[in-house]
């Protein structure tokens, strides 16, 4: 080779190596983003590393980016969702993702361990003045604040979390795909008259206490979304109450969210609960685990909405939600679900000695 040539030869590759270096393929731009305390966080994004304090936040970040590859670190309950449900299936590298992040349970952040992890972004739950946030402000922390409440904080949350991950037209569809399943059960239930709707109670415990979610929860907009009424609005967010306000209550229908234990069996095996209309009737359901638990809102709150409208008005909900789960989980995962899997989900065997149930076997 030339001496010319090999200088030529030299300067492209000290070319691409400072090209490479300097991060100019595919590199992370800074980005202002507003989070839902209104305030403007610069961030790097595509962000490299990001840690999840919110619960349901890892998951719909995996859906949004259809990987763990960008998940630096979760709360030990997201873990705990992903071992019991699908989603440790289908992403199975969740298990090296570190969960050391709380301190104890719950989101009061360990910030050292934190830290450690060298994070691009730290999400976490955000109210005004709430110490858990201001504790990563103060350690100087990238940190993107989210509202826990209706659908239009959960819509904001994919949205952010979809610029965040660089993903932003499909943190879109996500939202829109939602929205137009919310549009569609309101003209499928839109006519019926409030006494026609049954009266729905969400127990998020029933194995040792009764605890219950009055107006203004998100158990509340998922009932009044699926065609019921709230048999505990009179309260306000979520209580525990007594047997004796289960009893006076009287539901038609008893949901049973799934951060606690309790299965249908044990309410109807429950000689206290015999008078109450939903036992009686066998109309006794566990939520269904999925990417996440249904009961709370995520980022397959559409499939929720849709389990729980067909349980209440089978004439009128047309959907074929095994097909639904498909179709959806081919969206969010680019996973094809096994009839196992959807059984499993909708917990087919716990559920199945419950009125209505047998609508979603197999068939």
């Amino acid at each position: 080779m030339s001496l010319l040539s090999r200088l030529i030869s030299s300067s492209i590759v000290a070319a691409g190596g400072f090209i490479v270096a300097c991060g100019w393929f595919g590199a992370a731009q800074a980005l202002d983003l507003t989070d839902q305390r209104g305030r403007v966080v610069n961030v790097a994004a595509p962000a490299q590393r990001v840690v999840f304090l919110p619960m349901p936040a890892p998951s719909t970040y995996m859906a949004i980016d259809r990987s763990t590859a960008h998940v630096a670190g979760m709360n030990p309950a997201s873990a705990s969702a992903m071992q019991s449900g699908i989603l440790g299936h289908i992403f199975p590298s969740f298990e090296k993702i570190p969960t050391g992040i709380t301190r104890g349970a719950g989101v009061v952040p360990n910030v050292e361990a934190i830290m450690a992890l060298h994070p691009d972004a730290v999400l976490q739950w955000a109210t005004s003045g709430d110490e858990p946030i201001a504790m990563l402000d103060r350690a100087g922390l990238t940190v993107l604040g989210l509202r826990y409440g209706g659908q239009d904080e959960v819509d904001g949350a994919i949205l952010m979390m979809g610029k965040l991950a660089g993903q932003e037209a499909r943190a879109t569809e996500i939202v829109e795909r939602q929205r137009r399943r919310r549009d569609l059960l309101a003209v499928a239930l839109g006519d019926i008259a409030d006494s026609a709707k049954p009266r729905v109670l969400h127990l998020s415990h029933a194995s040792d206490s009764f605890a219950v979610a009055g107006r203004d929860s998100y158990a509340d907009f998922v009932i009044r979304t699926a065609g019921g009424r709230n048999a505990a609005s009179e309260i306000g967010g979520s209580r525990t109450v007594t047997l004796e306000q289960m009893l006076v209550w009287n539901p038609d229908v008893i949901l049973l969210g799934n951060f606690d234990t309790a299965m249908p069996s044990d309410l109807y095996g429950d000689p206290r609960l015999q008078s109450i209309s939903a036992v009686r009737e066998r109309r006794v359901y566990r939520v269904p685990l999925g990417g996440y638990r249904w009961d709370p809102p995520s980022h397959e709150s559409a499939l929720a909405w849709t389990w729980l409208a067909g349980l209440l008005h089978p004439g009128r909900v047309a959907i074929d939600l095994r097909a639904d789960m498909r179709d959806w989980y081919t969206f969010l995962y680019g996973h094809a679900l096994a009839d196992g899997e959807i059984d499993d989900i909708l917990y087919a065997r716990q559920n199945g000695r419950s009125a209505g149930y047998a609508r979603l076997a197999v068939r």
